[in-house]
């Protein structure tokens, strides 16, 4: 058997485009690490070997759920011309959205006893209460952190989740995993942090993410609004950062250590603010957001 197939596709949907790829192999993923290969070689980084459908949405319809799925459709279909595959085989998709479409939350409390099903209830109630949304309309993923006094949950549309089972479902597509963007890089990024107190703060094309981080847990969350102006302005992003850490925290900024994702500005400015800075793998800057989003999906 192969050890790659084409019937695997890596979804990245962002606020104003779509990215498709064939998604790797875990052979290609593990080669892609360094890892050992049985067959004594490593392979070429499979991010370069995979065909990319990348489309844009239309200028009226960006940061739009109709804009979104209208581009996945396109997406889906463009990729399909070029995958060399049987033609009554399904695809399976692995799809990463972008935080746009999405509210956040860490919730503290003791969870330790409680059902998922009560976990999930109580991140809609605060979803509800907090944003003014109609819970029934939100698909809602909850993960209790590590000690079972933190609750990081995560919450979307629920017309725009079934929207993009029913395109894929018409593009003979089966969507095996749709995540968000930020919970998947914070799981990526939680070895790289250390123990003590300290801020994480992640750039996505249109929002500044803050998470506390408090014995290597998540324990507060906050976001901010950003602008392309924004991203290279280092003495405004500190500012935010200090504001959001004053609201979330009552420990003392002399005392927190900051990381910076995807963040390339001079760490000057914050460290005249917190005890320490530390830029962290993110984004490359310049990067299609959906690209990258793609690559969190492999």
């Amino acid at each position: 058997m192969s050890r790659s197939s084409n019937n695997c596709v890596a979804i990245g949907m962002g606020a104003r485009a779509v990215a498709v790829g064939v998604r790797a192999s875990r052979y290609e993923r593990l080669s892609a690490l360094n890892l050992p290969v049985r067959i004594g070689k490593r392979i070429p980084d499979p991010g370069q070997l995979l065909p990319r459908a990348n489309i844009a949405m239309a200028d009226d319809q960006c940061f739009s759920e109709e804009g979104a799925l209208n581009v996945l459709r396109e997406a889906l279909e463009s990729e399909a011309s070029t995958a060399t595959r049987r033609s009554n085989s399904t695809r399976q998709a692995f799809i990463v959205l972008d935080d746009f479409w999405a509210n956040h939350a860490i919730l503290c409390g003791d969870f330790r006893r409680v059902r998922a099903r009560e976990v999930d209830e109580i991140a809609r109630a605060h979803f509800s209460d907090n944003f003014g949304l109609d819970g029934d309309s939100l698909s809602v993923r909850s993960m209790v952190q590590r000690g079972g006094k933190a609750l990081f949950s995560s919450a979307i549309s629920r017309a725009l989740q079934d929207g993009i089972n029913a395109v894929a479902a018409s593009a003979r597509v089966e969507v095996k995993s749709l995540t968000l963007g930020l919970p998947r890089t914070l799981n990526r990024l939680r070895v790289a942090v250390g123990g003590g107190a300290a801020m994480l703060l992640i750039m996505t094309q249109t929002h500044l993410h803050a998470v506390l981080i408090d014995r290597n847990c998540w324990v507060a969350y906050d976001t901010h609004r950003v602008f392309p102006a924004d991203t290279g302005d280092a003495v405004r992003l500190a500012a935010i950062a200090e504001r959001i850490f004053e609201r979330a925290s009552n420990s003392r900024r002399e005392d927190c250590m900051v990381y910076l994702c995807g963040v390339d500005v001079d760490p000057a400015v914050f460290e005249q603010r917190f005890a320490g800075v530390q830029h962290l793998p993110g984004p490359v800057i310049g990067e299609s957001p959906e690209l990258h989003l793609m690559g969190l999906a492999q």
